[in-house]
Formats: C-alpha cells, sequence, structure tokens
C-alpha cells in the first residue's frame, strides 16, 4: 500500500514538475544566450520590466511574443511564405536545436528598418531636450524669439537642419521648406509656419518618440523577406513608393481608406492590368454611397454611367427604371468603362482576401488634399500611368476593356509606417487610423 502511494506520489510531482523543468529556448544558466540576445533586440522590451522578470518568466514571454510576430507574418502577407519566416521554421529551428542561425536571419534586411533602428538608440540617451517655448504664430519670414529653439529640437529629432540664411531668429524659406514637409507627413495643414500643432508635433517627448518608432519597428518585422525591387504604400503618409534595385524610383500621393473603411496592411503582388475597367461596387458601397446619392438626384446613376442588374435576368437595365426607395434584393449596379468610372482608366488587380486594389480616379482634384483618408480601402494613384511604365507596361489608346499580363511579378508592401528616416532625418505622419495606441 504505502508502495503504491509513493509511486502516485512520484508520478504527480513529474507531472507538475514537467512544465517548469522545460529547457530554456533563450537562456543559457539563466542569462540570455546568442539567439535570446538576438531575439530581445527585435522585440525591444521594456529593460525594467524585463530585468525583473526570472529567466523563465523571461523565456516564456519571449517565445510568446516571438510567435505572435509570425502569425502577424503569416496574417500579412496575402501569399505563401518561405519556411523559415512562418511558424514552422521557428519549430524546425526548436527541434533542430538551431536557434542562433535562425535567429541570425530574422531581421528585417530593409534600409529603412536599420535606419529606423538608430534613431531609435540615438534617443535612448537622451534625457534633456529643448522645449519650444509658447507663443504665437511664426509665420514664414517673420522673426521670433522660439526659431534658435526650433532648430536645436529639429536637429535633436535627426532632422537636417539648414543653416540660417541670415539671422538665426529668423523663420527663412530652407526653415520654412523643413516645417512644410513635417507638416505634409504629419497630416496636418501645411503653411510652412510655426503654429500650435507644429509646436505639439516637435515638443515630444524622447520617451514618447521611442515609443512610437518602436511600434513601426515592430511593424516592420511582419515584411516578407527583403528583395531589392517592390512598391510600397505607406497608408498613413498617403503615398507610393516604387522601388528599384533597393533606391526609390518612382514616388506619387495616393488616396487611403476612412477610418471608418480603413486601408489594410498586406503583402501580395500585382496579378494583372485592367484597361479601361468596369465597376461593381460592394453592396456596402451601394447602400451607403450610390443609393443615398441616386435619391437626391433621380439621374446619378444614368449620368455617370450605371447599368443595374436584376437577380435571374441577362440583360441589365437603366438605374432610372428601379425604384430606389424600395429596391428589389439582389440588384447589382455594374458601372460601364469612360470618364466618369470610379476606377478611372487603369486598375492594378491584386490577389488578397480583403478585395481591395490599387486603381486610377476620375477626380484628381482630390490629391490636393493634405490629408487623403477618403476611399473604401482601395488605394488611388495619382499617377497611375507612371506607374504602369515604371512596371513594364505600354498602356494601349484604345477604349475597349482589356487585361494585361504583368511583365515581371512584383511584391506590393501595404504597411502603416507612421514614423520613418527619410535622407537620415526622422519623419513623422499623422496616426490616422489610431493604430499606436
Amino acid at each position: 500500500m504505502t508502495s503504491v502511494l509513493l509511486r502516485i506520489v512520484l508520478a504527480a510531482a513529474l507531472l507538475l514538475s514537467g512544465p517548469a523543468m522545460a529547457q530554456p529556448l533563450w537562456h543559457t544558466d539563466d542569462e540570455l544566450n546568442e539567439a535570446g540576445r538576438q531575439l530581445k533586440q527585435l522585440l525591444l522590451p521594456d529593460e525594467r520590466d524585463f530585468a525583473a522578470m526570472s529567466a523563465e518568466r523571461r523565456d516564456a514571454w519571449l517565445t510568446k511574443e516571438w510567435r505572435r510576430v509570425l502569425k502577424g507574418r503569416e496574417r500579412f502577407a496575402q501569399y505563401t511564405l518561405p519556411v523559415h519566416w512562418r511558424t514552422e521554421g521557428l519549430e524546425q529551428a526548436i527541434k533542430q536545436q538551431t536557434l542562433a542561425a535562425y535567429m541570425a536571419g530574422q531581421a528585417p534586411d530593409y534600409n529603412g528598418y536599420r535606419e529606423l533602428q538608430r534613431h531609435y538608440q540615438r534617443l535612448a540617451g537622451v534625457t534633456h531636450y529643448t522645449l519650444l517655448p509658447s507663443g504665437p504664430e511664426v509665420r514664414p519670414g517673420e522673426r521670433d524669439a522660439a526659431i534658435p529653439a526650433l532648430r536645436q529640437r529639429l536637429a535633436e529629432l535627426g532632422q537636417q537642419v539648414p543653416a540660417p540664411v541670415s539671422r538665426a531668429d529668423v523663420l527663412d524659406p530652407p526653415l520654412s521648406e523643413t516645417l512644410s514637409a513635417l507638416q505634409r507627413a504629419g497630416g496636418l495643414k501645411v503653411t510652412g509656419g510655426l503654429n500650435q500643432a507644429t509646436r505639439a508635433l516637435v515638443n515630444r517627448s524622447p520617451v514618447e518618440l521611442r515609443a512610437e518608432i518602436k511600434a513601426n519597428l515592430h511593424r516592420w518585422l511582419r515584411l516578407p523577406p527583403a528583395t531589392s525591387d517592390y512598391v510600397l504604400i505607406n497608408i498613413p503618409s498617403y503615398r507610393l513608393t516604387l522601388v528599384r534595385e533597393g533606391r526609390p524610383k518612382l514616388a506619387m500621393k495616393v488616396i487611403v481608406g476612412r477610418p471608418d473603411w480603413p486601408t489594410p496592411e498586406l503583402a501580395t503582388h500585382i496579378d494583372a492590368l485592367k484597361v479601361n475597367p468596369d465597376w461593381t461596387p460592394t453592396a456596402n458601397i451601394l447602400r451607403e454611397d450610390l443609393l443615398p446619392a441616386q435619391k437626391r438626384d433621380a439621374g446619378y446613376l444614368d449620368r455617370n454611367g450605371f447599368t443595374a442588374w436584376l437577380p435571374g435576368q441577362s440583360t441589365p437595365v437603366p438605374p432610372s427604371s428601379i425604384n430606389w426607395h424600395s429596391p428589389p434584393p439582389g440588384l447589382r449596379l455594374v458601372q460601364q468603362p469612360g470618364p466618369t468610372n470610379a476606377l478611372g482608366r487603369v486598375k492594378f488587380e491584386m490577389r488578397n482576401r480583403h478585395s481591395v486594389y490599387l486603381h486610377d480616379t476620375p477626380d484628381k482634384s482630390l490629391f490636393g488634399r493634405d490629408k487623403r483618408a477618403l476611399s473604401h480601402g482601395c488605394v488611388r494613384l495619382a499617377e497611375p500611368a507612371a506607374l504602369a511604365n515604371g512596371l513594364g507596361w505600354q498602356i494601349p489608346e484604345h477604349e475597349r476593356t482589356q487585361l494585361l499580363p504583368p511583365p515581371e511579378r512584383l511584391p506590393v508592401y501595404m504597411v502603416y509606417f507612421t514614423a520613418w528616416s527619410e535622407g537620415g532625418s526622422l519623419v513623422f505622419a499623422r496616426d490616422v487610423y489610431g493604430k499606436n495606441a
């Protein structure tokens, strides 16, 4: 009886102690090993909180957070990633005990990531910074005692600050251009002057700046392994960049999704160019935008080239024949190709679960706005022909709808960077969807 009880007690003890005695992945003798140090450099935990944890808790935290990164990568990519970039690669490295070699290849191999890292590290030791005094708005060309402090603060932020043209307290044209660029990136009204919104933007503490940079460094971890050629759309900066051989080749303004209809973050490829596309609006767009417009103006849909398709019918009918105060269920609208078509002249087809794509637009005036979160999630291009040419297409002159295969399979990254490095300077964009919180 005693031996049976002893065996039960020993078995229970083994079961209880099993997880606690599991081999640590990121520590050796309670100290971070090579793989652990590399992982910590990617995750950037709070130093005080991390140091306060036991080695066992640190190990568990590192594993949990890295698995979260890998899941984020797999959601971000709309295609199958290489094994070493997925959860499967981590499992293989654990099984084969090659975590150090595995982690050595996990840092994003992009210049933008490395430059942002440098700014993050540079701000680590900054405890004192120049605070702009409050005061009235300073317009371009005016003198003010705050201007020397502004120059100093911009330098502390990593900006390339031009030397004064004459007096140091004058908001001269070069300094005004620097402020305009900051305001444009930050989604502020572009005045080139020093107003309250601009003071608040540059007066943020090093702690606040590092927190935002850290959030953006984490977003870089989702990007697929680096290639030299790709299209990057940064949602908060309303900008598309075509990168060739690792360098920007073409840049243009874009319009992105409204905060209530955000453009998703994703990686995919451009599969085709549709010339003279038609457009089938989604049920949400029909309900929220087109139906109210038609009710206000009975000729709106007909005038803008729409046809209506009723369930079970093989030919369309004019929208004017529909009772829009009680439309039949299953009704579908199609806008024909033409100058008023919402997709403009071209549509860049991209395979993704969100059904978003890049396209032209007939309303070019919207690109003159500083804040361009205006679409239903898809991305409108200011210069679609330039992008098509940059990707190797020649747009035909005819007016018929045509689908052109891609000259090359180029990746497209739609990202949410509110902080990045541009020409060595630290730049911030307005957090248009409130994701940094």
